[in-house]
């Protein structure tokens, strides 16, 4: 009898605790983070896993080519897919890939810049037009309940303006999510402050920290403008633009996509992000890929145990710099001859194996489970690119990082990395193997960069919420209660009147005016007292 009783006590437990992990409503959520490919698809997997166990019905929008390996990285029967067809993308992105690339070792990379950014422009617009033309597959997008996309191709905030003027839909909330380090566009559309006197301007090489010279602010104001003047309109609006007049949306999209969007998430997190303010419908949730390790396969496990008390070094050029393993190979025989130099093993990630036999110490492989690696102990350090996603992993594993930066935000996430102690940075201009191993030898031989490494993922990780239920439960917030109570009064104020630079120039005016009519006033007097009364 008390057998039957502490069973049904355990039953009534297990029960209570799983209600209170699924929602009592659930609803049909849509991801779309890039095209299905590569570390922004990556960051909204973790996401998708959340929603779909705790009962959501969840799907990623990815075009057919890359319905096969996303499938491979979402690596769940809980999560499907929806699918759009467009010829030739796969080679438009692998050209743009390539042309990443090039920007780091090209000696003008302004014009390089600009020619990726037009690509850039192109192929957003060519894949969101492809959605926008596939009819039954909008006749499906209509029966969502919520829409996630990542900031580099809004596109579901336009399929959403198409629904709601078209097919009916009404109030559908949208989430955009920035997977890289925080960019002045997300700040300008949530209506939030960016003040570039202490924050830093992401994804341009200015390697600034919240604490400038003069010079320095004088820069980031700069690239700041530029930023909001140039790469806002080019890959943010630009691309759409003409969607808008062609298939009738709102027509405050060719401005500004705020009025549409709910809420952002941007993947920093304060223990190691530079502070700054933020608006109620800016949701940090940095780490979101970030977990603990699984057990390696035999192989691999064989490998890090191998190298005794020296450990292993990880070494990755992440998923959109890649290629440089087979178009650069000048560059990473550099790497390779520095690890035939050190006592420690090193697992490589490498797409093609070079002609020349590699070093024993060396384990080249073509993808590497990360987050596994950097959860075992013999892992003594990674050396990577600089990417936003395997700089949260190290954190939460407490492995210091050796970067090397070769663009976009990986710049900024070198800065992080100095600023922090949490490892150093490998220059450019200066590479050569003996460059790599004595940035190496600086982390590995002193033990400050392994402490501040488990200081600040302690930091890290002391929290009520992982980052990925962190966003399931905003996303499920506001497809509950929409996003109108988080809308800050400045996205629709303008840059005058937000910096009350209006009111400047009225104190200005009114000062000067008041001044001009003093002066008047006194002059008026020194002349009447210099008419004499006549005499009678």
């Amino acid at each position: 009898m008390y057998l039957t009783t502490f069973m049904r006590a355990s039953l009534n437990v297990c029960l209570f605790l799983l209600c209170g992990c699924i929602p009592s409503e659930t609803a049909k959520i849509l991801l779309s983070g890039g095209f299905g490919d590569g570390s922004h698809f990556l960051s909204l997997v973790p996401l998708g896993k959340t929603l779909a166990s705790r009962g959501h019905d969840v799907k990623y929008m990815v075009a057919d080519a890359y319905l096969e390996p996303a499938a491979k990285l979402a690596n769940s029967s809980l999560i499907n897919f929806e699918v759009f067809h467009l010829p030739g993308l796969k080679e438009q992105v692998d050209d743009s890939h390539a042309r990443l690339c090039d920007i780091a070792f090209a000696d003008s990379k302004l014009s390089e810049m600009m020619r990726l950014l037009h690509l850039l422009s192109t192929i957003n617009h060519d894949a969101c037009e492809a959605v926008m033309m596939d009819e039954e597959l909008l006749t499906r997008l209509s029966e969502y309940d919520g829409f996630v996309v990542d900031v580099v191709w809004v596109c579901g905030v336009y399929v959403k303006s198409y629904l709601e003027r078209h097919r009916g839909t009404k109030d559908v909330p949208v989430v955009v999510l920035a997977p890289m380090t925080p960019i002045p566009y997300i700040f300008e559309e949530a209506g939030s402050p960016f003040v570039p006197s202490y924050q830093p301007v992401s994804l341009l090489k200015t390697m600034h920290s919240s604490s400038m010279s003069f010079i320095e602010r004088c820069r980031n104001v700069f690239a700041y403008l530029s930023f909001v003047f140039m790469f806002d309109e080019m890959v943010f609006r630009e691309p759409f633009a003409d969607l808008v007049s062609r298939y009738d949306l709102h027509s405050d999209l060719t401005s500004t996509i705020s009025n549409h969007v709910d809420l952002y998430f941007i993947n920093s997190d304060f223990s190691v992000e530079f502070p700054f303010a933020l608006m109620p419908n800016i949701i940090p949730v940095g780490g979101l890929t970030s977990r603990p390790a699984n057990s390696l396969d035999n192989d691999l496990e064989e490998f890090m145990m191998s190298s005794g008390h020296h450990g292993v070094i990880i070494f990755s050029l992440g998923s959109y710099f890649a290629k440089i393993t087979s178009t650069r190979p000048k560059f990473i025989n550099m790497f390779i001859e520095a690890f035939s130099l050190l006592p420690q093993k090193i697992i490589f990630q490498l797409k093609e194996l070079p002609p020349s036999e590699l070093p024993d110490n060396i384990m080249a492989l073509p993808w590497l489970p990360l987050n596994d690696l950097l959860g075992h102990p013999k892992t003594r350090v990674l050396l990577y690119h600089g990417g936003n996603n395997a700089f949260y992993e190290a954190l939460y594993h407490g492995v210091p990082l050796v970067v090397v930066p070769l663009g976009g935000d990986q710049h900024d996430v070198g800065v992080r990395v100095l600023n922090s102690g949490l490892g150093t940075l490998i220059d450019m201009d200066r590479l050569s193997p003996d460059h790599i191993v004595e940035q190496l030898e600086e982390v590995l031989s002193n033990p400050a960069y392994q402490a501040t490494a488990r200081r600040l993922s302690a930091i890290f990780r002391d929290r009520p919420m992982s980052p990925a239920d962190t966003a399931a439960f905003w996303v499920e917030h506001v497809i509950k209660h929409g996003g109108d109570h988080l809308r800050p009064r400045t996205q629709s104020m303008s840059f005058f009147q937000i910096y009350m630079i209006d009111i400047l120039c009225a104190a200005i005016s009114c000062s000067i005016l008041l001044c001009c009519g003093i002066r008047s006033c006194f002059s008026y007097s020194c002349r009447l007292a210099k008419i004499k009364p006549k005499q009678e």
